[in-house]
């Protein structure tokens, strides 16, 4: 199979994969934005906290991905049934802490933000409501990334193909109340989740069950396949936990110059959350392969399937670089009406289309060293650059000079020197003899 033939098998059932996951997040936020601006910030910061319990789950996902996709790279289709059960034993002991965890979460953090009363007890019920589908999602996640170690990225989409036309139904019904259902507002967006969630759980289930997987169902925990996975898996989820918590306190910071200025912000940045996914789908594409690659003892192959994704994942970038830059008004008002909330979309998106090519490189090539088991190194250039190029500088911008603009020019220059470091320790090759 040539390399084109199969980083596209492989990223483009994953581009309406992602996409589908975005259509059911963004419903909610497309119908709850019809209540008004204080729910567009409850839910939008809402999703933002939501955030950081998928950074958690990146101590499964990565470390699962860079070890399940040596295996199937190598055929010991064995090891990975043991690595897979492995996991969902783990994620089952650790569900209720995490269920806990984020209950108290929902009832303190909008309060540590000093969110404005109208915008408290919506997110408050909106992130109280979404802690229940915490076990749901890790559980699923583990299964999803098992399916795509071995390339069946196809299963995954039908589910989510069910689970959005599933969510988008019971998000008509429950935050505006029809058809005898009773509206409940921001957290019927919630309840939607919950139920379309536990849906995928029981189909994944079933599949691993009833050995429709490459994987044969068993109930086996192996202490040292955990250790591999955490070793590889634990300074992913520092990188996404502390990622996102420095967004958080970054949108946060967008929060004090205003609600209008913040709905703006949030809604820029969905419509760039979806214009970016099948950049995303090309970056899992790279570390799958990766993998592959490596199981095989083949790394040129990993760098040629990287490369190849590299560039189709550019040339999207930059036809949404283009999209922001001459209809970014037309995108804002998808969401709302609000002449000054689409004023502030506007703003965010066109200065945000210029670090999409360079956002591109930073998700393909991260992925990739990530996928090869390089997580320590991609931790650092994270992280410093976060703080340093990003946080610090938006700081400035919000409490010496009150100026949003100031913080999104950090932002961008955060998005491009991460494509250069992560270019060269791409281009440093230190990736073809790490071990997991």
């Amino acid at each position: 199979m040539s390399t084109h033939r199969r980083v596209l098998r492989m990223a483009i059932p994953l581009v309406f994969n992602l996409l589908l996951d975005v259509v059911v997040v963004y419903t909610d936020f497309f119908m709850v934005a019809k209540l008004g601006e204080d729910a567009i910030a409850a839910v939008g910061m809402g999703m933002q906290i939501w955030g950081i319990y998928y950074a958690m789950l990146s101590l499964f996902y990565t470390g699962q991905n860079a070890l399940m996709t040596r295996m199937v790279g190598a055929k010991a289709y064995k090891r990975a049934s043991i690595t897979l059960s492995t996991l969902l034993i783990f994620g089952a002991f650790v569900s209720l802490p995490m269920l806990m965890i984020w209950k108290y979460v929902a009832e303190h953090i909008f309060i540590w933000f000093h969110a404005p009363q109208s915008v408290l007890g919506l997110g408050e019920a909106y992130i109280g409501t979404l802690a229940f589908v915490a076990p749901l999602i890790l559980f699923n996640a583990i299964f999803e990334a098992a399916m795509s170690a071995y390339g069946n990225v196809k299963t995954a989409l039908k589910i989510k193909i069910a689970v959005a036309l599933l969510n988008g139904v019971l998000d008509y019904l429950l935050i505006f109340g029809h058809s005898g259902f009773p509206a409940m507002g921001v957290q019927g967006a919630a309840v939607a989740t919950v139920v379309s969630e536990l849906f995928s759980f029981a189909v994944f289930t079933s599949l691993w069950l009833m050995q429709k997987t490459l994987y044969r169902p068993m109930l086996r925990f192996y202490a040292n396949v955990l250790m591999r996975v955490l070793r590889v898996g634990l300074p992913a989820m520092l990188d996404r936990l502390l990622s996102s918590a420095s967004y958080l306190l970054f949108t946060g910071m967008v929060l004090v110059l205003g609600t209008e200025v913040y709905a703006g912000f949030q809604i820029g940045f969905r419509i760039e959350g979806i214009a970016f996914m099948p950049g995303i789908a090309f970056a899992i594409t790279a570390s799958i392969l990766m993998g592959q690659g490596l199981g095989e003892k083949n790394p040129d192959k990993s760098h040629e399937d990287v490369m190849v994704a590299l560039r189709y994942a550019l040339i999207i970038m930059f036809a949404v670089s283009l999209a922001f830059m001459i209809i970014p008004e037309r995108l804002a008002r998808i969401f709302t009406d609000d002449p000054e909330v689409i004023r502030h979309a506007v703003l965010y998106l066109k200065i945000v289309g210029i670090s999409q090519v360079p956002l591109g490189t930073h998700f393909v090539l991260s992925q990739a060293l990530k996928g090869a088991g390089a997580t320590r190194q991609t931790f650092i250039i994270n992280i410093t650059s976060m703080w340093l190029v990003r946080i610090i500088p938006s700081v400035i911008a919000v409490y010496l000079f009150h100026s949003v603009t100031g913080v999104y020019l950090a932002m961008i220059a955060d998005t491009f020197v991460k494509a250069v470091l992560f270019w060269r320790l791409f281009a440093a090759g230190r990736w073809r003899t790490i071990k997991v």
